[in-house]
């Protein structure tokens, strides 16, 4: 008899916290404007750059996909490498989302050919089918990252490697919104990330 009813006591706290992760939205953090009472985020703005593979790649890959971004260079002597091997656990922690993708761009990309960008990828056992490396013109790189994902970059000859960036990650939904940004540094942020993805697959 004790056991039944502990046995219905666990079954109504795990539909209450099922219910209760269902029922959790993400913010929207995108820019938005009012017309006509009605609310418009501002998306990420189209693009289309090129892979490590010297693929083109961009907003159609990324058309109905939710995706995480960061801004790196493999040169990189400061954060960029504890942020490549914490984008390197998330991608483990997301295994079961095969149509999660990671998109890594080069805020060098005099430097960084699509050739040192496959070493790269490689080098921190990168799966290329879920997880890309673009460059492009730098102009274009920051228009996008500045513009579209809000993140701070610029060349900055006093700083170690000659670039200043931000070292944040960047939650998209399928729409192209931006849903959260995580300290691509830390451990837990990241944790938060992943537990923050599987709500967002869920809406």
């Amino acid at each position: 008899m004790k056991f039944s009813v502990l046995l219905i006591y666990v079954s109504v706290i795990l539909l209450f916290s099922c219910q209760q992760n269902n029922e959790r939205k993400l913010p929207v953090l995108s820019k938005y404007k009012v017309e006509n009472g009605d609310t418009i985020y501002q998306k990420i703005p189209s693009f289309q750059f090129t892979t490590q593979d010297s693929l083109l790649y961009g907003s159609e890959q990324l058309k109905n996909k939710v995706h995480v971004a960061d801004f790196i260079f493999t040169s990189c002597p400061g954060i960029c490498p504890v942020m490549t091997s914490q984008m390197q656990r998330l991608q483990e922690m997301t295994k079961e989302y095969p149509s999660f993708q990671i998109v890594s761009f080069t805020v060098d990309p005099d430097r960084d050919t699509p050739f040192k960008l496959k070493k790269y990828a490689l080098s921190h056992r990168a799966d290329l089918s879920r997880w890309v490396f673009l460059t492009a013109p730098m102009d274009s790189i920051y228009k996008v990252g500045i513009e579209g994902y809000y993140l701070g970059m610029q060349k900055d000859s006093t700083e170690p490697g000659g670039y200043l960036h931000s070292g944040r990650f960047v939650l998209i939904d399928k729409e192209g919104l931006i849903r959260g940004y995580y300290d691509g540094t830390n451990a837990n942020d990241v944790n938060r990330l992943a537990n923050d993805l599987k709500v967002l697959l869920q809406e």
